[in-house]
């Protein structure tokens, strides 16, 4: 199987992929990879969006591996767009099979050239309206071209979620990847998740209210921010931008790819093993820190249980620069049916409350484990101090960002435990 990746605003062939065991398709099964190699010597030893993955570095080895490596699995489809593919194949897809025929259009710069889509009629395009109602020549056309989210999964709930672009002339498309030098913006058409229950429409609805309050605290987010309209969430995509000469892809690796985990229900993962990652791949980590502490806060503060692996990501500029991706899928998961549980934990994590300075003392001990240098964990402290200090404005910055007066009133406990915790934090 070939992969490709985008870059200086073209596809090219990028790597090869081969089963070792025929009889075991799966994530589990043994594979080989290996960059081709003109591109390799091109792109020798490279870790940014030149390479597949910040564990896969550009090189001219051949490298057998015993399961398969972690970047693949975000482009294998889940939630929403895998059911759809499963529903066309009664005798049921293997992971290699749904990698092939899923991973049409992913996030990020990279896809199988197998599965390349190409859209089997011309088509005029919708009206944002149109987009929204979910009519049947949309959807159908949607999923004909491959315009399904590759990797996309809300707990394990079905969320229907479609790339979509809207071209010069104001017209919205399912949008599949070809769409040309004639786009206007890209974006991510989101819809509340059934399984979700009674508050599905308020979930999504507080998507974007939440990215507002992200915003004013301090967070990472995009340019212009998701907009909820007449019951669905139109999202900026973070990676994609329009060039002067037409589409440019930014890659973006999820913080399952980076730890290595291929299966989140069979590996736990801890927050200490995500930063020690993040230390290893991101351009200035001292930034990145922080802003990580940010959205876990945050996420404690509004209820944002759903902090699993693939809610989070790294960003892979053109620069070369890897940093925390713009926040995303952050809303009041607390709200949910399903009984949401906060996955990724800290190892000073108590049911009640958080001991911060029993967490900064253990990321000390974690990184010296693996023989790397801690952070300046006094300057961490210090701006988790500071942070604390913000929260006290939190139920009226929630307010004036559109949260719904039930939800700011029902979170005040856990911001005010945080403020408290916060307050008393102190570096080992």
């Amino acid at each position: 199987m070939n992969i490709d990746i985008h870059l200086d605003g073209a596809w090219q062939p990028c790597a090869e992929i081969a089963l070792q065991d025929a009889t075991n398709p799966s994530r589990y099964g043994p594979m080989t990879l290996r960059y081709e190699p003109d591109y390799a010597i091109r792109n020798l030893h490279a870790r940014d969006l030149r390479a597949l993955g910040v564990r896969s570095p550009v090189d001219l080895a051949v490298h057998p591996f015993a399961a398969w490596p972690s970047f693949l699995i975000d482009l294998v489809p889940q939630g929403a767009a895998r059911k759809r593919l499963e529903r066309a194949s009664p005798a049921g897809l293997t992971d290699w099979e749904l990698l092939e025929r899923g991973a049409v259009n992913p996030a990020g710069n990279l896809r199988v050239r197998s599965s390349q889509a190409t859209a089997s009629r011309a088509h005029p395009g919708f009206t944002l309206e149109e987009m929204i109602e979910r009519g049947d020549a949309f959807v159908d056309y949607a999923y004909e071209i491959g315009a399904t989210v590759a990797g996309a999964t809300d707990t394990q709930g079905e969320a229907p979620k479609f790339w979509v672009a809207q071209d010069m002339q104001g017209r919205w498309h399912p949008d599949s990847g070809q769409l040309g030098a004639d786009v206007h913006r890209y974006a991510l058409l989101k819809f509340p998740v059934p399984e979700a229950g009674a508050r599905a429409v308020d979930i999504l609805r507080h998507e974007a209210a939440y990215q507002k309050v992200a915003r004013a605290m301090g967070v990472r987010v995009t340019p212009k921010l998701p907009e909820f309209i007449d019951g669905a969430l139109l999202i900026p995509r973070f990676d994609r931008r329009v060039g002067r000469t037409g589409e440019i892809r930014l890659g973006v690796e999820s913080v399952y790819s980076i730890t290595g985990v291929l299966d989140s229900a069979r590996e736990a993962l801890r927050h200490h093993q995500v930063l020690i990652e993040l230390h290893k791949c991101c351009t200035d980590f001292t930034e990145e820190i922080l802003e990580y502490f940010r959205r876990d806060i945050l996420n404690l503060a509004l209820g944002n249980r759903d902090n699993h692996g693939r809610n989070t990501a790294v960003l892979k500029d053109t620069d070369g620069s890897i940093r925390l991706a713009p926040v995303f899928d952050f809303g009041p998961a607390y709200l949910d049916a399903r009984a949401i549980v906060r996955v990724i934990r800290w190892d000073a994590e108590h049911a009640s409350s958080i001991d911060w300075s029993e967490v900064l003392a253990n990321l000390e001990t974690r990184f010296a484990d693996v023989r790397l240098k801690a952070p300046n964990l006094t300057q961490v402290a210090d701006a988790l101090r500071d942070f604390g200090k913000q929260l006290t404005a939190l139920p009226l910055t929630m307010r004036e960002c559109g949260v719904d007066k039930s939800i700011a009133d029902a979170r005040w406990d856990s911001v005010n435990e945080l403020i408290r915790s916060l307050s008393m934090v102190a570096a080992p």
